[in-house]
């Protein structure tokens, strides 16, 4: 659902699009695709393949659950 596919870039399947959704209703995020965020070395995003299209509160959410998960080692309750 969630996992690292480089050192600073972390993907969420379409599984786990699916499941984040469940979290957030409003989302714009599309199930039907996967996206990945990449971090520099302080954990600022610095490239996604998120279309602007589907940018917004949930796009966001999801850009920090990937960075606890790459930086914290934490995972994020909707993909358990």
């Amino acid at each position: 659902m969630i996992e690292t596919i480089s050192r600073n870039k972390v993907r969420v399947t379409r599984a786990g699009v699916r499941c984040f959704n469940a979290t957030w209703p409003c989302s714009k995020l599309r199930s039907t695709r996967a996206y990945w965020f990449e971090f520099d070395s302080r954990g600022d995003l610095v490239d996604t393949d998120l279309p602007q299209q589907d940018d917004g509160p949930a796009a966001a959410a999801l850009s920090d659950d990937c960075k606890a998960y790459l930086l914290d080692n934490v995972t994020p309750a909707w993909a358990i």
